[in-house]
């Protein structure tokens, strides 16, 4: 997703909470930066200005890549990009102001002030909830709300189709202090990023934690009683899907610079062309060349860059078939030619390919924990052929596709045909996969159907799409790659991952965390489900005289500030 989790994000976006958020994506085709060389790229990019040098008034004009099924973030259905980054930033509740470097204050509009403490080997916290902050209903934020989603998400009741239950699982007791706006939280034993779970970017109101129901409840984007902040909601089309926030009245805090946020819904390869012609005034997370120079080409935009959060993937679905066999697909993945899909993917873009190719399912290039942990899956495509071999995977003679008991080595490539980066990477693994003897055969849909109707239902093979990181790459470790958890796309765990996930969520010693989240990390490469591309850097066109908004890296500002210099 931004409970810190991850989500979908990119040309497509989903996102999952405190978690990772997922999104597809656009792309080129052909070689990566043509100068080699290494391009240092900022923490964050947002034009900083003080409030008092803007003006009054303005839109601002987002795109969306697709309809928001559920505007419940902490929903698996809700867990977008679109939903959790892009609309709730100005019509939700979040209790941390981040600075580039990851370290967080207070965000005092809806948290006064917090304590962290260790009692008898868990951490505690105590947290004092600022009175003034209430729902669009009128009802006030109160740890009733915090206890509500907790039980909604800690995986007590799987009807609850919760994101994430990182972390939620982790916390003893949610209890009231001396009002109901004093709340201490106490986790089951040390937890170091208890800040991610109680960052609040996804909370909603009790009202919809009453039940599973309730909880499923939340389609449509006029009910705008469940979200709080700056901004209100004042119209929602789902036909035309555009959303439109304008400042809100009851909002407690200093008022919003804009006028009006608006939020429509454009496909990815439209983008440049749509901010070229001044109907929109964001595309971020740039990833092609096309696009990048279209959105140079409008005068007043300004291209703002820094390193990103964002990693393109393929998700294998392991759960029956061929593909449940984990030795074929460490096969396969060995048959896969990573660097030139990424290069395709970042032709004409300002960085080396090399810089961004990533071979690490937490912690991106730039992470200084970063490790590449890709070992012997690495492309070798004779390695490939032979272990296809052994497992009985054979070429008929004068054929081109291996066979197994009279089946043929086919597999489904789900695509966005729309989407460059989908069809860019389904040619070239197509191309891959049949140098060794497999065939890849298209399976087209639309932006829509893609995460709701297709990869959360599981009704794929393989698939690529980006998943947004956040400032806590050892956490939600479950949420992608767990036991039971409905973001889990691939169907596999093994018990051996799942001990490490529970290791790194309690470790208290940042170096034994580290080294533990990177033999997770291997483990997960051992599976042979998730088959990490590149990092994108993050490249965001937007007018130059907009302020405090851009490229945020791990940072994240205020709504009410983000507005036009003054001419």
């Amino acid at each position: 997703m931004i409970n810190r989790r991850l989500f979908l994000g990119g040309s497509l976006s989903v996102a999952a909470l405190a978690t990772l958020t997922a999104c597809g994506s656009r792309a080129g085709s052909g070689g990566g930066s043509s100068s080699g060389t290494a391009v240092e790229l900022a923490k964050s990019d947002l034009n900083p200005q003080d409030r008092s040098k803007l003006k009054q008034g303005g839109e601002f004009r987002t795109p969306i890549t697709g309809w928001i099924p559920n505007f419940n973030g902490m929903h698996v259905d809700g867990n977008l990009v679109d939903n959790n980054t892009r609309l709730r930033y100005f019509v939700g509740c979040f209790n941390w102001i981040y600075k580039d470097d990851g370290s967080f204050e207070p965000r005092k509009d809806f948290l006064l002030e917090y304590k962290e403490e260790e009692k008898d080997g868990k951490t505690v916290i105590t947290m004092k909830l600022n009175p003034k902050a209430k729902w669009n209903s009128g009802q006030p934020i109160q740890v009733a709300d915090y206890q509500g989603v907790w039980k909604a998400c800690n995986g007590a009741n799987e009807a609850f189709r919760a994101a994430s239950t990182d972390g939620w699982r982790n916390i003893e007791s949610i209890e009231q202090g001396a009002d109901k706006f004093e709340m201490i939280v106490t986790f089951d034993s040390i937890y170091p990023d208890w800040s991610s779970v109680l960052s609040a970017d996804g909370l909603i109101p009790a009202t919809l934690t009453t039940s599973p129901e309730a909880f499923n409840s939340w389609t449509d984007g006029k009910v705008t009683d469940h979200w709080t902040g700056p901004f209100i909601v004042t119209e929602c089309d789902a036909t035309k899907k555009t959303i439109v926030a304008e400042p809100n009245p009851n909002w407690w805090g200093e008022k919003p610079l804009l006028d009006k946020v608006s939020f429509k819904a454009i496909e990815s390869n439209q983008l440049g062309t749509a901010f070229g012609n001044k109907e929109i005034d964001l595309v971020d997370y740039i990833i092609d060349a096309t696009t990048y120079q279209q959105c140079q080409k409008r005068a007043d935009a300004q291209i703002r860059q820094s390193s990103g959060l964002q990693w393109r993937h393929f998700t294998i679905n392991g759960s029956s078939g061929p593909l449940a066999d984990q030795k074929l697909r460490q096969a396969l993945l060995k048959g896969i030619d990573r660097i030139t899909i990424t290069k395709a993917d970042l032709q004409g873009l300002p960085v080396p390919a090399e810089q961004l190719q990533l071979g690490n399912h937490l912690f991106m290039p730039s992470d200084t924990n970063y490790q590449d942990n890709t070992g012997d899956l690495a492309f070798n495509k004779e390695q490939a052929a032979k272990e296809l071999d052994e497992l009985g995977w054979k070429l008929p003679e004068g054929g081109e596709v291996r066979e197994k008991d009279g089946k043929k080595l086919s597999i489904k490539y789900l695509r966005l045909p729309d989407t460059p980066t989908s069809v860019t990477e389904g040619k070239i693994l197509q191309a891959n996969m049949k140098e060794i003897g497999v065939e890849i055969v298209m399976d087209d849909t639309n932006t829509d159907d893609f995460f709701p109707e297709r990869i959360a239902k599981g009704k794929f093979e393989i698939v690529a799409f980006t998943w947004q990181g956040t400032p806590y790459p050892m956490h939600n470790i479950g949420q992608i790659y767990g036991k039971g958890s409905d973001s889990n796309y691939t169907g596999v765990h093994s018990d051996k991952l799942e001990e490490l996930i529970k290791q790194v969520a309690v470790e208290g010693d940042k170096d034994k965390r580290v080294t533990l989240a990177n033999e997770a990390d291997k483990e997960i490469w051992s599976l042979a489900t998730v088959v990490p591309i590149y990092a994108r850097a993050e490249y965001t066109a937007v007018p130059k005289n907009l302020a405090n908004f851009g490229s945020f890296g791990l940072s994240k500002g205020r709504a009410e500030d983000v507005g036009y210099l003054a001419e």
